[in-house]
């Protein structure tokens, strides 16, 4: 299955939230404001498309999880 992700990234201004187009939709000051946000955008899209979606998040031993999915 083939799912449209979210990403969140650190950056020195806080968190930025990275949507399915990997253009930056916005920036968050914590790690969990940014999943969330992430999470909710995640939604609309599934809800919108009908296509699977997920949220990536990095971890600190330099992997990615997903967690978040919709669809």
């Amino acid at each position: 299955m083939v799912r449209e992700l979210f990403e969140i990234e650190a950056t020195p201004q806080g968190w930025l939230v990275r949507g399915q187009d990997r253009a930056a939709a916005v920036c968050r000051p914590t790690k969990l404001q940014a999943i969330e946000e992430a999470h909710t955008l995640a939604a609309r899209f599934h809800a919108q498309t009908g296509r699977p979606t997920a949220v990536l998040v990095p971890m600190g031993s330099g992997t990615s999880v997903i967690v978040g999915t919709c669809g």
